[in-house]
């Protein structure tokens, strides 16, 4: 055999191994990349089952929450058992139920979700509720907290007796009166009435509650005056717009009178006895 025939053969077996190299080479990168494509595959399979799920929670607990919700508030379970009142002293409990509308069987929701509309219907219905608030508590427990327009005592209004309110406006007589103080000579000028009241208003309890009598008593010089006659039994001359802050003075000078007189709280303050005519 010839040397050319011999290279001939060794080159062509050279080339039948890099053939199956080249061939086995290639099945393991398609292998390969069969086992790439089949973990993508699996993964990406894997990440829309967690997506949908994500997209299925998106929707129903939200649904279920609201359906949930739905359900208490028209359950037996969301239902005013007790009501605790505190602040009245001069309106029944019977009272602050009815006007505010707080009372055992009705839906809690409601109540506390629209406080501001449940405050503002009690104070229309009944002036003697000077501000509500509704809170939660306990289990079905609703505390209702107010705070009064004091009464101040009696006044007739288109002939009939109402209570005097501190804040000026007035109430229909529904009991005992707290408060009998008596206002005279006000038919007629219900402003100067309210205008009195909101200044009594404002005074401290244990001073109001010295007073038996409001006068209107206006003069030439002071068309705003009034006489207010004390408990102790002395009468004080005061202007109408500054009473409340005025009538502060009155237990100071009232403590250093030797016989009971008239306070003059017009113009500056001070005192002289009924029996000085010089006055």
């Amino acid at each position: 055999m010839s040397k050319k025939t011999q290279d001939n053969q060794r080159f062509s077996r050279r080339l039948s191994e890099l053939t199956a190299r080249g061939v086995e080479s290639a099945e393991h990168i398609e292998q390969h990349a069969q086992q790439h494509i089949s973990a993508e595959a699996v993964h990406l399979n894997k990440m829309r089952r967690i997506a949908n799920r994500h997209r299925l929670l998106s929707i129903v607990l939200p649904f279920s929450l609201i359906l949930l919700f739905a359900l208490y508030i028209v359950s037996p379970l969301s239902e005013v058992k007790t009501v605790d009142i505190r602040g009245n002293a001069e309106i029944s409990n019977a009272a602050v139920m009815a006007a505010t509308g707080v009372r055992p069987g009705r839906y809690m929701y409601g109540l506390i979700d629209q406080q501001k509309k449940v405050e503002q219907h009690a104070k229309n219905v009944n002036h003697q509720i000077a501000s509500v608030k509704i809170r939660l508590v306990g289990w079905r427990k609703l505390r209702v907290t107010i705070a009064e327009n004091k009464i101040l005592g009696l006044v007739t209004i288109n002939g009939q007796q109402r209570y005097l309110l501190t804040n000026g406006s007035w109430a229909p007589v529904t009991g005992k009166v707290p408060n009998d103080v008596t206002y005279e000579n006000f038919k007629g000028h219900v402003g100067e009435l309210r205008q009195t009241a909101r200044q009594l208003g404002k005074l401290p309890e244990s001073i109001r509650e010295s007073i038996s009598a409001v006068k209107y008593s206006p003069t030439k010089i002071n068309p705003q005056r009034l006489k207010l006659y004390m408990n102790d039994g002395n009468t004080v001359l005061v202007k109408r717009s500054s009473l409340a802050d005025k009538m502060n003075y009155y237990p100071s000078i009232a403590s250093q009178m030797g016989d009971n007189g008239v306070v003059d709280l017009q113009v500056g303050a001070y005192s002289y006895s009924y029996g000085d005519k010089s006055k």
